[in-house]
């Protein structure tokens, strides 16, 4: 899927922070810059209802008074407040409207007769939320990576640093990740909280293999199983904000911006804006003079909701386009893990690149390319070294694959029973700590 990987691959090298990440750029835009446009949203909502004045409402007789506007104004806010059905032209009403405001005492008015506006009190507690929806993903994807023991941050510092290192530390640098990686390849084929669980671990073993793809000893696949499903939540969720929606505002949230752009195109906004997000809305209260109850109506302006029409706007139009690149990169991603191809695809342009592959005189007749795909690497290593050359620059990890390799070939020499000559073809110089540590079978 050379498309794909051509549409996204700008997209997910983009550095959305400085901090180092063991994600793609997609990712990032789930739930660094999502959940940050939401909480400015959070924001803007909060600040108009808690510190400025988000409805002011028509009063009229004594209620012109400040603190009787006040109270009403409160009143008004915290309680239900009401518009007609489909109507936008506030000069049809079914009641008169005394000089002053508000309807006149011998007017019939029914609550029953009006829609009822509830929704804008629960904005900012509902961006809040979304918010915490696009970040939940990834912090599964932390809770769970962390199991697997990969510590991709780590391996991540250590390639930035040796863009910046000097000649003789490069391969020093670069000899601790390789050496780091083929560790984790053969101790973590599971995740540690396999291992604490005991009697119960047949159970759960069965249980969450049936759910992650058959994780097991000798699947290597927990990371990248790992990141599928988290990849899966974050479409999942973008899905279903538009169904959040479109049951907080009572309307169908999958077509709001093609019905906003169109009354904007046509120049009827305002009909819209009255049926969605209405600036014009009646609250009714009760008082009482002399003994008896009087019910009174006031026209309120809803000023928090031209604020709101045009954020709900910005969201859909960010949603949609969220929910369109979610789905490439989750397609694209399926294809990059479950596709053995693909993985020797990754495997062999680097090492091409290097100019080591195309040297047959290092490379024994016993090793090959979807050897150490499948048996060395698997499906983990493959992972692991994807989001590497993501987040770093694809010479080095072009030069991590190449130390792989050299120290595959040896190991398969070693194996062989040829370390004579495993030392002589290997062409690679380990550190004191990596002599010390013995060679890796093939589990």
């Amino acid at each position: 899927m050379p498309g794909i990987d051509t549409a996204l691959s700008g997209i997910s090298h983009l550095a959305l922070r400085s901090s180092v990440r063991d994600d793609d750029g997609i990712d990032q835009l789930h739930h660094f810059v999502t959940v940050t446009m939401l909480a400015f949203f959070a924001a803007i909502a909060g600040f108009k209802e808690y510190a400025s004045e988000p409805i002011n409402c028509w009063n009229y007789g004594n209620y012109l008074l400040q603190h009787y506007q006040q109270h009403v104004n409160s009143f008004c806010w915290t309680h239900s407040l009401y518009q007609y059905p489909n109507q936008s032209n506030l000069n049809i009403t079914p009641y008169e409207l005394n000089s002053l405001g508000g309807a006149k005492p011998d007017s019939v008015v029914r609550e029953e007769d009006f829609d009822k506006i509830t929704f804008y009190r629960w904005v900012t507690v509902v961006f809040l939320l979304q918010a915490f929806l696009f970040k939940f993903p990834n912090l599964v994807w932390r809770e769970f990576n962390s199991y697997s023991g990969s510590n991709i941050v780590k391996m991540v510092e250590m390639l930035q640093g040796v863009l910046f290192a000097k000649t003789e530390e490069k391969a020093e640098k670069l000899q601790q990740v390789a050496l780091f990686l083929e560790q984790w390849l053969r101790i973590h084929r599971k995740p540690r909280w396999f291992l604490k669980h005991g009697a119960s671990l047949p159970y759960m073993k069965k249980t969450i293999s049936c759910c992650m793809m058959c994780i097991g000893t000798d699947t290597s696949n927990y990371l990248s199983t790992l990141y599928l499903v988290v990849k899966a939540l974050f479409l999942f969720n973008n899905l279903m904000q538009f169904f959040i929606l479109s049951g907080f505002l009572h309307i169908n949230f999958w077509n709001y911006g093609v019905q906003a752009l169109g009354s904007y195109s046509t120049g009827s906004s305002d009909v819209f804006s009255n049926t969605i997000f209405p600036i014009v809305a009646l609250c009714h209260f009760q008082t009482y003079d002399n003994y008896q109850a009087k019910g009174i109506w006031v026209q309120c302006i809803l000023t928090i909701n031209m604020f709101l029409e045009k954020l709900f706007l910005i969201e859909w139009l960010w949603l949609l386009i969220m929910l369109v690149v979610t789905i490439i990169s989750f397609s694209a991603w399926c294809y990059k893990i479950l596709q053995t191809q693909a993985a020797l695809k990754f495997v062999e342009s680097y090492l091409r690149l290097m100019q080591f592959y195309s040297e047959p005189v290092h490379v024994p007749k016993t090793c090959t390319v979807e050897q150490f795909v499948t048996e060395y690497l698997r499906s983990d290593g493959i992972f692991v070294l994807r989001i590497l050359a993501v987040n770093t620059d694809e010479v080095v990890v072009s030069q991590l694959v190449e130390e792989l390799w050299k120290r595959y070939i040896k190991f398969k020499l070693a194996e062989n029973g040829h370390l004579q000559e495993a030392s002589q073809q290997a062409e690679t110089t380990f550190s004191h700590d990596s002599k010390e540590v013995d060679p890796i079978p093939v589990l």
